[in-house]
């Protein structure tokens, strides 16, 4: 609950600040320093295809036949989620076996499947990702999208994004 807690806190003045939170001149100190000189990103299973952010917006301005699946938890997809998204909480799915497969098994074999979470790891997503594969979906039709929420953010592409209160 207290991680839920400081990741709304975070996701809060992240929307406040219009998408831009800098870090402090200390925490880049540190974060280079932890990763030996390069803040470089570790990808979340690399074995799971990716799929660039770009491609993904123009599969959306084309209206493509896919499916956009979020996996962060439903508060997090109710403030901050990319149109035509539907949401599949990778946390709920994460201890049911039997819920997962019921939830997963509805999406379609036949389409590409995006998922994303938060994060530029990939973390939540590319589990998910991998359940899929388990449970017979093609691994060229379940792809995550590179650089999370984050990146797609970054760029300016569309989302839908709900007030926080202050």
């Amino acid at each position: 609950m207290r991680v839920a807690a400081m990741l709304m806190a975070v996701l809060s003045a992240f929307a406040l600040s219009g998408g831009m939170i800098e870090a402090s001149p200390q925490q880049t100190e540190t974060a280079r320093e932890a990763t030996g000189g390069s803040a470089k990103i570790k990808i979340a299973h690399p074995e799971v295809f990716r799929i660039p952010a770009k491609e993904v917006k123009e599969m959306l301005a084309k209206k493509a036949d896919f499916v956009l699946v979020d996996t962060s938890p439903a508060d997090y997809f109710e403030m901050w989620h990319i149109p035509s998204a539907v949401n599949i909480p990778y946390i709920t799915l994460a201890d049911d076996p039997s819920k997962r497969d019921s939830v997963l098994g509805k999406l379609p074999k036949d389409k590409l499947i995006v998922l994303y979470c938060l994060c530029e790891e990939g973390a939540d997503s590319s589990e998910l990702a991998l359940i899929l594969r388990q449970m017979g979906y093609r691994r060229d039709r379940v792809k995550v999208l590179e650089g999370g929420m984050v990146k797609w953010n970054e760029a300016g592409y569309p989302m839908i994004k709900t007030e926080v209160p202050e």
